[in-house]
């Protein structure tokens, strides 16, 4: 319902103020939208005017428009800029302080119109034209040791930036005349790695001219004319001035900051009036370095930078855990997938419909290089396998090579329990960290837990505590267990929920590096190395969004970690394996 049906109280409350604050009203309606048209006083004399009342109100303001002496059309305030779309008056600033609030009424709105007209008739207000604009819509970028060349010296120069097409990021990579004494120098270069030039899209070229300004920011001329008129001054030769002319940007090096005024430009200045000074505030950044500024204050980003995660499994489970790891901060990825993304994964994987047909381990490395274009990401198209076929493609040495580098770590994400055993043996033989996550059933459950060999059990041991104890240790019945890796067909399931569980295992992967590094402080220990999730509840939870840790025991007799598995052999089988050994090798 509309105002003022919505709220009759509020109405009367209206139009009592207006008859006690501004009485000459002429008319008040309320088809086909509430309206008043009157007239007030200033001290230039009566005034009339329209007001409408929104249907939202009181949460947008009153539209008001100055009418002429008849009533029967609209003043143009548009010269002074105060103006809306539909040439109703700006009265209300977008800020705390002046802007509108509910409790406000058109009485109040009135009010203001009558500062507004007492104010232009002042001659307070420039016109559109002499008021220079601070533009937004691009972002200029200038490595800071560029901005320090130009504070350093000269009188003025080139600058030349790399852009985006449609310009809405230029980012300057050298500058020359900086040096402060007459003798030529050369330019200086701040030159962007070419994966970043990439990743950012900046694939044209844009040069400029910059100068010296002997002044402060706020004493610099407000209208265009007048300060081009001031540049051609400022600029020593006629080479300079012919510059100034051609080139759409320049660059003004002032005492307490940079300025860029834009002369004429396309994309995102269309629109702009032609005679209106346009500046563009720079920012002084190294992208590259800035991205994980608010990640470096919370955890140690050259823990992360150094190590390497395999993700075994780059499905939309292993591709949300490696993304995240990414905007973490972790700088080398190994990732294990032998499928290409079909249209059905597009709404639970971090590809999207372009990327439909192509490898999922591409699909992955295109988005970890959209949060860190440096890092470094190896792409096995491959199953984890130890047949011929698998070994030709590279996939279980590759994991080897992470398994016993130092700072490696491995994600299992496959949820099949061929590919679990291998990445179980071959973390715990090599005494490597491995974090096994699993989306369970239609994603209404999962299990993520860690193995660190020698201090928590391992996965075998996690099937063992379940066969010995079902009761205690509860096992969902995976409509994958027994079939080989890849083969079992998709189950329906929302993104969202997978990414619940996907969030959990890098949480835990984040956790795991941290404490490895001797830097656990920063990122506190989860209550448990092994976790239950259930977005639905009634499988080991009480309700929906709940976790459940788990408290499984390491298993003496483990064939994989336990004790059976390190039994020294006896003198009779160190002679006997002697023996068989001296007869197969041969005489040296």
């Amino acid at each position: 319902m509309s105002f003022p049906a919505s709220d009759q109280r509020r109405w009367l409350k209206e139009v009592r103020l207006l008859q006690s604050r501004h009485p000459q009203m002429h008319r008040l309606g309320v088809r086909p939208v509430a309206f008043v048209e009157g007239a007030i006083d200033t001290a230039t004399g009566p005034r009339r005017y329209r007001l409408v009342w929104p249907p939202e109100f009181p949460f947008r303001p009153p539209a008001v428009w100055e009418a002429s002496g008849d009533g029967s059309t609209s003043i143009d305030h548009s010269a002074h800029g105060f103006v809306l779309h539909d040439g109703s008056l700006c009265l209300f600033a977008h800020d705390p302080e002046k802007g509108w609030k509910p409790e406000y009424t058109a009485a109040d709105a009135l009010d203001r119109l009558v500062e507004y007209l007492e104010m232009e008739g002042r001659g307070e207000f420039p016109r559109v034209e002499e008021l220079p604009l601070t533009l937004r819509s691009i972002r200029l970028s200038i490595p800071p040791s560029l901005a320090t060349e130009l504070r350093r010296g000269g009188p003025w120069g080139m600058w030349s930036a790399q852009a985006r097409k449609d310009l809405s990021l230029l980012r300057m990579k050298s500058v020359d005349g900086t040096s402060p004494s007459s003798i030529i120098s050369s330019p200086v270069h701040a030159e962007l790695d070419t994966r970043w030039v990439i990743a950012l899209g900046l694939s044209q070229s844009v040069d400029g001219l910059w100068c010296r300004i002997d002044k402060a920011v706020e004493h610099v001329p407000t209208s265009r004319h007048e300060i081009e008129e001031w540049i051609r001054q400022q600029l020593p030769n006629a080479q300079a001035r012919q510059l100034f002319q051609s080139l759409p940007l320049v660059l003004l090096v002032l005492n307490n900051g940079l300025r860029f005024v834009r002369k004429r430009m396309p994309g995102p200045l269309d629109g702009v009036p032609g005679g209106r000074l346009v500046y563009v505030e720079p920012v002084e950044e190294d992208i590259e370095e800035r991205i994980f500024n608010r990640v470096e204050g919370r955890i140690s980003r050259v823990v992360l930078r150094d190590a390497q995660v395999a993700v075994v499994g780059a499905g939309s489970l292993g591709s949300s855990i490696a993304v995240a790891l990414a905007k973490a901060g972790v700088g080398k990825f190994v990732l294990f997938d032998p499928e290409q993304l079909t249209a059905e994964n597009v709404a639970r994987h971090v590809g999207g419909v372009g990327e439909i047909g192509l490898p999922k381990v591409a699909v992955v490395a295109r988005a970890i290089h959209r949060v860190n274009p440096t890092a470094e990401v190896v792409e096995v198209p491959a199953a984890l396998s130890l047949e011929p076929e698998g070994w030709g493609h590279d996939s279980t040495l590759r994991l080897l090579q992470v398994v016993r580098n130092t700072g490696g770590i491995v994600v299992c994400a496959t949820a099949t329990a061929d590919a679990e055993r291998m990445v179980n043996y071959l973390c715990v033989t090599h005494r490597c960290s491995a974090v096994f996550s699993a989306v369970l059933g239609r994603a209404e459950h999962g299990r993520v837990f860690r193995v660190i060999p020698g201090v928590t059990p391992c996965y075998q041991c996690v099937l063992l505590a379940q066969h010995a104890d079902p009761g205690r240790f509860p096992r969902f019945d995976r409509v994958d267990m027994g079939v080989p890796a890849y083969r079992q067909p998709g189950l329906p399931g929302l993104g969202m929920d997978v990414d619940q569980v996907a969030l959990i295992a890098a949480r835990m992967t984040l956790q795991t590096l941290l404490e490895r590094s001797g830097d656990a402080d920063s990122y506190p220990k989860a209550h448990g190395d092994h976790l239950l999730w259930s977005n639905l509840g009634g499988w080991v939870v009480d309700g929906p969004l709940q976790a459940r840790v788990e408290q499984v025991p390491r298993e003496g007799s483990c064939p994989v970690c336990g004790e059976g598995s390190r039994q020294d052999l006896s003198p009779e089988e160190e002679r006997e394996l002697s023996i068989l050994q001296q007869r197969l090798l041969g005489p040296s």
